[in-house]
């Protein structure tokens, strides 16, 4: 008798701690994603500022001059430059070689709110992260507000095309390509899990986040304010 209660008990007993330990384990492989002190958030849809859109058509007229730092807030942002809604699309272009060679005034903007703006220089490279540098330097808000990432209006070539952090799409709204980098050395990683790119998987709505910035940059390709 004694020995059928001890073999029921650890049959019992076993059973049990599989079961947490299963637990333990499937808590451990479930990503923390957000790390910061905001909630998570993940809009149906973008807005897209009005400077965002002019900036959007100034980098068209400008590929070869021109890329384009992308960020995103994550939640109603007040800066020294002005306030904006929560899943804001922001676009603001950055100088490549040929374009700091031209030595003119670029009619780059930034937005103070929707539709506002004021006249801002594009930034001088990308030596730095161009979405902490727009962030923090232009908008002059909260780096720990946004997410980001980085556009070019020549599609990614083949080899790095497969690169799970680059994305090409073949044709936005206004009939053209563009390529996507979807890393940011320090935006990304509060939201992400610690990752500094947004993912290509459901991890964390990589996938849903992806979707709804590129459906962002369909409407910066072809609406006007």
């Amino acid at each position: 008798m004694l020995d059928h209660f001890s073999r029921r008990a650890f049959i019992g007993a076993s059973v049990v701690a599989v079961g947490t330990l299963r637990y333990s384990v499937s808590a451990i492989a479930a990503p923390q994603c957000v790390s910061g002190s905001l909630p998570g958030f993940l809009p149906n849809r973008l807005t897209v500022d009005c400077a965002s859109r002019m900036n959007f058509r100034l980098f068209r007229q400008n590929p070869t001059d021109l890329g384009l730092a992308g960020v995103v807030s994550m939640t109603f942002v007040r800066g020294n430059q002005g306030s904006y809604s929560a899943g804001n699309l922001f676009l603001f272009p950055w100088l490549k070689a040929k374009g700091r060679a031209r030595k003119i005034v670029w009619p780059s903007v930034a937005p103070t709110d929707a539709t506002q703006f004021f006249q801002a220089s594009p930034m001088p490279n990308n030596y730095l992260p161009v979405g902490d540098y727009f962030c923090q330097f232009v908008l002059k808000a909260p780096v720990s507000n946004f997410i980001g990432f980085e556009l070019d209006a020549a599609p990614f070539e083949q080899g790095r095309a497969k690169l799970p952090w680059v994305t090409n799409v073949n044709k936005l709204a206004d009939g053209k390509p563009v390529g996507i980098n979807w890393t940011s050395s320090n935006l990304n990683r509060p939201w992400f899990g610690g990752n500094s790119c947004i993912p290509n998987t459901d991890t964390c709505n990589g996938i849903a986040w992806r979707r709804v910035i590129v459906d962002g940059l369909n409407q910066a390709s072809v609406g006007a304010c």
